[in-house]
């Protein structure tokens, strides 16, 4: 199935009838799924071969240096993917009229077949957490609640699929507002959300709770991402210029990273994750313009590797949990051992996890996404196309 995806094209099912088609955005997609699962690998492994008793985050993990950053405080690439939709929408809808009951129809071919699937297959291996009300929590954009349902591995990254619903919910508001009042709404939109976690903090409020697991800490990110289309559709133009701005970008995400680690990380609870949202989609969007730009260098075949990558980018999400989970219940997690827990972690994830989490990705892409993907229709009138749907 990955052989088709590298020399097949995804026409129907992956080019959207509303966006055109920019294979850097499949790159990016594709990358920040991996992440995810070497992020959740390195904390759930080397917390394992360290203390030996079950996952605590209060044992955050240290980094040596800006690149096990990455791995440990992986989360980021949530970010990235938050960052990723505000981009893609803005870009493919402005100045353009949409179909509003077109463009959730959109959302939910593309978001809840495989959601559903794996809802489903939760429910059925934890029947003792089931609940009517945690269903319909669950189905209907609460699936970040606590009381939702509780399927185990099988539902493990539903928050994130809540959050982005709840962008769904309000972006032809924002888009309504970019359009009748100019990018400034969306700065001073950022700005209030500041503002009220900074109430939120003072008020004593879990921090990490909500600039994590919801909206009003999420919100930031899709509105940096509005913004960065706004940039793309008025100003982008590839070139040598945009292209240090992707090397200079990639060490921006980095340093922020190390240096949000080396303050507590993921795992502290503080006044940081007041800022850290923005500041955090600030550096992705900078890399995301110049990535745009860099990628037009890359192998013909590196690009088709990437772009099946991509494809398959959120059934890796989805279902990466699964296989980790499987390796850590069988002890199968740290077969081949170095001196530091975090490589270890990261080389058995990339050797025996990765493989089995691509090919069950390929299988459920196939099986459960194409099928619907392929029933999406155009939602806006548009001059031209200009950009891919996630």
């Amino acid at each position: 199935m990955l052989h088709f995806l590298l020399h097949k094209p995804i026409v129907s099912a992956m080019k959207s009838t509303n966006f055109g088609y920019i294979p850097a955005l499949d790159h990016l997609r594709g990358f920040a799924a991996v992440l995810v699962l070497f992020f959740h690998s390195s904390h759930f492994v080397s917390h394992k071969l360290i203390y030996g008793t079950p996952y605590d985050p209060a044992n955050w993990a240290r980094a040596g240096n800006p690149f096990s950053a990455l791995m440990i405080e992986g989360h980021t690439a949530v970010s990235l993917f938050f960052l990723l939709s505000g981009f893609v929408f803005t870009v493919g809808s402005l100045q353009k009229k949409l179909n509003y009951l077109g463009f959730y129809r959109n959302r939910l071919l593309r978001t809840y077949p495989l959601f559903l699937f794996f809802l489903i297959l939760g429910i059925a291996f934890n029947t003792e957490n089931f609940s009517s009300v945690a269903l319909l929590q669950s189905v209907f954009f609460m699936a970040n609640s606590d009381t939702a349902i509780d399927g185990g591995a099988f539902t493990f990254v539903f928050w994130s699929i809540a959050v982005e619903w709840h962008f769904y919910l309000l972006f032809p508001v924002l888009l309504v507002s970019v359009q009748k009042w100019g990018w400034k709404v969306l700065l001073g939109l950022i700005i209030a959300l500041i503002l009220v976690r900074t109430g939120a903090y003072f008020a004593g409020a879990d921090m990490r709770a909500l600039s994590y697991w919801t909206i009003v800490g999420r919100l930031d990110q899709f509105l940096l991402g509005m913004l960065a289309g706004i940039y793309y559709r008025n100003y982008f133009v590839a070139g040598k210029r945009l292209d240090y701005v992707a090397l200079g970008g990639a060490g921006l995400v980095l340093m922020l990273l190390f240096g949000f680690n080396q303050l507590g990380g993921g795992g502290a609870n503080n006044h940081l994750w007041i800022f850290w949202p923005t500041l955090e989609a600030m550096a992705w969007a900078v890399f995301l313009i110049g990535y745009l730009s860099i990628a037009r260098h890359f192998h013909r075949l590196l690009g088709k590797a990437l772009v099946a990558l991509g494809t398959i980018s959120y059934s890796i999400y989805m279902g990466h949990y699964l296989v980790l989970d499987y390796f850590l219940r069988h002890d199968w997690d740290s077969l081949w051992r170095l001196d530091d827990p975090i490589a270890t972690a990261v080389l058995n994830a990339f050797v025996f996890m990765l493989p089995l989490v691509l090919l069950l990705a390929a299988i459920t892409y196939f099986c459960v996404e194409r099928p619907f993907l392929q029933r999406r229709r155009s939602y806006m009138r548009a001059e031209e196309p200009v950009l891919q749907e996630s």
